[in-house]
């Protein structure tokens, strides 16, 4: 026991110390290796930084997904094309941005509520939000229903699943978003004033004239070879424009050749073939609706065509055809079709109805819409006006002020609503129907039937024409004899010209980039731009029935300048331009008079005696601004100009004669018109120059590649 307590009383310190260095050194480690995660891994939920902001990839994805589903819903078949997709991407980003900006600004001033009586009168008032008055329209008139408005409101509470009331809740989200960057730049455009002496500015230029007479020394008369441009030129070029070329984020440069995938003969025999064999089986099936489910890329729709609504080689032919008879295949609107002739009857081509709406609301039940709109059925059938029961009862108000009538609809304008269209198009004049609808029951009564014709409803096989394996494999073969040859910049040019391929340019592409001009989905290719070394030869890519192989040209940091390599096509015609013009000052040195100059160009002395300040005059001037400046230079009167370097050419005028322009007099009743439309225009600009200049301001940590 002495022992024990021996070594206790001398190395309790040291145990101590080597415990707390344990721990620390745990700490430590953890600490490290915490560390050495997030350098590799990094932050996997920063999507972007604006200003100090975070932007979490989960709220830009719902954004995102949120943007993609009201696109969905307002297609045709309920998808979109991959250029969709990356224009609603594009779309969620620059919103996003937007909001962060603007919202920091409002902020500042106090300015982030929109209270409940705004948001209702921006839904239902008389200044309605612009986009609820393009989403609540009334399908008969096309003109905005407040009524319709209310009518879905009150419709979310009949919705079990939820799911409308999301929706709605996005929607309002999306208006008190919109409200507030509109808040915003009102601000500024109210602000805009213009003064009186903007006005005379404006005036003056506008009466003011001249008359001159001119010599033009066109730039071709020094030939291309005569000037040459050097690197030394192009990069003061760049230093003098500084901000011009400064890039606002990073930007990558390809050329790039595309080997393209076309069908061939062979796949138009062949999928014609595919409509061929199928057409006796087409023309035998009872259960046609099942055959264009399995085979085709369309689907039965509850519409009659007439000759002229049905697009088609020949309509006339598929309209006088018996019920049965299958006609093609025809190709037109990029496909093969055959139609088949389903039913048909003698139909109108417009109808006239009246109606009166009940809708769902929180107050009011189905089930009590129901025994109210069947009440009123019984009125009308009994004699009673239905005018009188839409103007005292409906809750179409726009409608009730008008009897009920929703004047003349074609089948066109009901296509959403089947059971409607179907009860305006299959009945006659003077039936009475109850129809029910998502927000609510209504009593129709037709009132006029116009233009009754022969019309058609149709089962159509379609088929998109595409290319062949055959045909796809060629196209792969040559980009793949392309790319053996193509290993740096000089042999991408040389296999271009041996193969007698054009090369293309895809210039200014991003690091997240969807969509490339020319190119159309092509995310592969700009991240590749943005991963391989400058002068790499990209492998092939198969974008929009092309195959492509691109050579990097160059890239830009963002807040850099460009290379000269990358620019020097860009400005060299410029430089040009600008040597031939010292070349043209050089050759009139010491010539005093216009007719000398003239006769240095081999051309005449030309006049243009009505010279307006903000343009037009002669139009063997051209556009020429600084000609028509220096037209209304009085130093210029009777006197030879020096040389002038214009667009086409350099100049020399003499001015004859002048005549100012008048100040703006307030007592014009014109006055005020002009300074309104000056004032408006100006204005006009502010929705488009504020997010542009916030974000020209804004420090953006961009991270989207990284997530695309």
């Amino acid at each position: 026991m002495s022992v024990i307590q021996n070594i206790r009383d001398k190395y309790i310190g040291l145990v101590v110390g080597a415990i707390i260095v344990a721990l620390v050194g745990f700490l430590v480690m953890d600490a490290m290796q915490s560390n050495v995660r997030n350098i590799f891994s990094g932050d996997k939920g920063l999507l972007a930084s604006i200003n100090g902001t975070r932007i979490e990839y989960k709220d830009f994805e719902s954004k995102r997904s949120q943007y993609e589903d009201n696109m969905k819903s307002r297609s045709k078949d309920g998808t979109l094309t991959e250029q969709e997709r990356s224009s609603v991407q594009e779309q969620a980003w620059s919103d996003i941005v937007n909001e962060t900006l603007i919202g920091e600004e409002l902020e500042k001033l106090g300015m982030t509520e929109i209270g409940d009586k705004e948001l209702q009168d921006m839904l239902t008032g008389p200044y309605a939000d612009p986009l609820v008055q393009q989403s609540f329209k009334n399908p008969d008139t096309g003109i905005f229903d407040p009524s319709i408005v209310s009518q879905n409101i009150a419709a979310i509470d009949q919705d079990k699943t939820g799911q409308q009331k999301i929706l709605w809740k996005n929607f309002e989200e999306q208006l008190i978003r919109n409200r507030k960057q509109s808040k915003y730049t009102d601000l500024i455009a109210k602000g805009i004033y213009i003064p009186k002496f903007m006005m005379d500015d404006a005036s003056k230029q506008l009466t003011a004239k001249s008359s001159i007479n001119f010599v033009s020394l066109p730039y071709t008369m020094i030939g291309d070879n005569e000037v040459k441009v050097t690197d030394e030129d192009v990069k003061k070029y760049i230093d003098k424009h500084e901000e011009m070329f400064k890039s606002q984020e990073a930007t990558a440069k390809t050329e790039y050749v595309a080997f393209d995938i076309i069908p061939s003969s062979d796949d138009t025999a062949a999928s014609l073939g595919v409509l061929n064999g199928l057409k006796d089986t087409f023309t035998k099936t009872t259960d046609n609706e099942a055959f264009i489910t399995k085979n085709s890329e369309d689907v039965i729709r509850d519409m009659y065509y007439t000759e002229k609504t049905l697009v088609a080689p020949n309509p006339a032919e598929i309209v006088g055809t018996e019920i049965g008879t299958v006609t093609g295949p025809f190709y037109i609107d990029q496909m093969f079709k055959m139609v088949k002739v389903i039913d048909k009857k003698s139909m109108p081509d417009s109808v006239k109805v009246s109606r009166v709406v009940v809708a769902f609301t929180e107050q009011r039940k189905e089930e009590d819409a129901k025994a109210s709109i069947d009440s009123m059925e019984k009125m009308v059938l009994s004699g009673m006006d239905i005018a009188q029961l839409a103007a005292t009862r409906s809750d179409d108000k726009a409608s009730a002020k008008k009897g009920g009538d929703i004047g003349y609809i074609t089948q066109e304008m009901a296509a959403s609503d089947v059971e409607f269209k179907n009860a305006c198009f299959n009945g006659k004049v003077g039936d009475v129907k109850v129809i029910k609808s998502e927000y609510g029951y209504q009593l129709i009564k037709i009132t006029d039937q116009k233009n009754f014709q022969p019309s058609v409803k149709l089962a159509i096989v379609s088929k998109e024409l595409q290319a062949g394996n055959p045909t796809i494999q060629a196209a792969f073969a040559k980009a793949n004899t392309f790319i053996a040859k193509a290993k740096d910049a000089k042999s991408f040019t040389d296999a271009a010209k041996s193969m007698g391929k054009d090369k293309r340019v895809a210039d200014n592409m991003t690091k997240s980039q969807q969509q490339i001009p020319g190119l159309g989905s092509a995310r592969d290719l700009s991240r590749w731009a943005f991963e391989a070394k400058i002068g790499a030869v990209s492998p092939i890519y198969n974008l929009e029935n092309k195959c492509v192989i691109a050579l990097l040209v160059g890239r830009q940091e963002k807040g850099t300048l460009p290379s000269i390599e990358t620019v020097k096509p860009q400005i060299e015609n410029i430089l040009k331009k600008d040597k031939k013009a010292e070349a043209l000052i050089a050759k009139a040195k010491g010539k005093t008079t216009l007719d000398e100059l003239a006769a240095l160009g081999a051309t005449t002395v030309k006049a243009a005696d009505t010279v307006l300040m903000m343009g037009g005059g002669n139009n063997e001037i051209g556009y020429e601004p600084k000609v028509i400046g220096a037209s209304f230079n009085k130093a210029l009167i009777n006197k030879v100009s020096p040389p002038i370097q214009g667009d086409q050419g350099v100049f020399f005028i003499t001015v004859k004669s002048m005549v100012d322009g008048v100040a703006a007099d307030p007592k014009n009743m014109m006055y005020e018109m002009q300074k309104a439309q000056l004032q408006q225009n100006t204005s006009g600009q502010a929705a488009q120059i504020v997010p542009y200049v916030l974000k020209k301001k804004a420090k953006i940590e961009d991270n989207r590649a990284t997530f695309f």
